[in-house]
């Protein structure tokens, strides 16, 4: 091999590990983000159940919890976090418009008292944590 050829090489490796690594870094992040949004997420609903958790400016992450607990493996928490979003969403407004509605705090169906006792309901199954631990 030529003493070119191997600095190539050499440049080419270097080039590629630390592609791998930035690649690694972003994946961490996301990881962390994750993390962070369903311990929100779990933290809100223990203290306040569902309605407290989308009066909150928490509720505007529904769909990032939402998709992390899907993505761990937590279907039976997606469930629950999806019948509340329908519960207060009934028209199934584009998620976008929704989270703008959410952070106007103009969700009209959150100050109902069939709704809220229909939330309540999902909190006694929260409770019982059907899918164990969230975040491991």
């Amino acid at each position: 091999m030529d003493k070119f050829f191997k600095i190539q090489l050499l440049f080419f490796v270097f080039v590629l590990s630390s592609c791998a690594q930035k690649k690694s870094n972003e994946i961490q992040n996301v990881k962390e983000i994750s993390k962070t949004t369903i311990e929100e997420f779990e933290m809100e609903i223990n203290n306040g159940g569902f309605n407290q958790y989308f009066i909150n400016s928490s509720g505007q992450n529904c769909y990032k919890s939402l998709k992390f607990l899907k993505q761990n493996g937590k279907v039976k928490t997606a469930k629950l976090l999806e019948n509340a979003i329908d519960l207060i969403n009934p028209n199934h407004i584009p998620e976008e418009e929704f989270i703008q509605k959410l952070k106007k705090n103009e969700v009209a169906e959150l100050y109902n008292e069939k709704i809220s006792a229909e939330l309540n309901k999902l909190d006694i199954e929260f409770y019982k944590y059907p899918d164990g631990s969230l975040t491991e």
